[in-house]
């Protein structure tokens, strides 16, 4: 597993530990994690990757940006999209 999909993973499980949900998320490649939660766990998983990403990289990387909550264009749509969207946002 890579550096950045560690990062990932490791912030959706810290998350999602303070999350009640009807059913399990099965995490794969192809999680729509958009849908699987709310807006307010989004939030929460953005700051979570963002303070892990800070403390590997010794730098502040925003990951919001006007895609995130959007419907159709989330990089959330898709776990291995939203792995190489913090990749992308990571190397800016």
């Amino acid at each position: 597993m890579s550096e950045i999909a560690q990062i990932t993973s490791d912030s959706l499980a810290a998350v999602l530990e303070n999350l009640e949900t009807e059913a399990p998320i099965e995490l794969d490649l192809s999680t729509n994690i958009f849908d699987a939660v709310d807006s307010f766990a989004i939030v929460d998983l953005l700051l979570e990757t963002e303070g892990r990403i800070e403390a590997v990289y010794g730098r502040y990387v925003p990951l919001a940006d006007e895609t995130i909550f959007d419907a159709e264009k989330s990089p959330l749509k898709n776990w291995a999209t939203w792995n190489a969207y913090v990749e992308k946002c990571i190397a800016a």
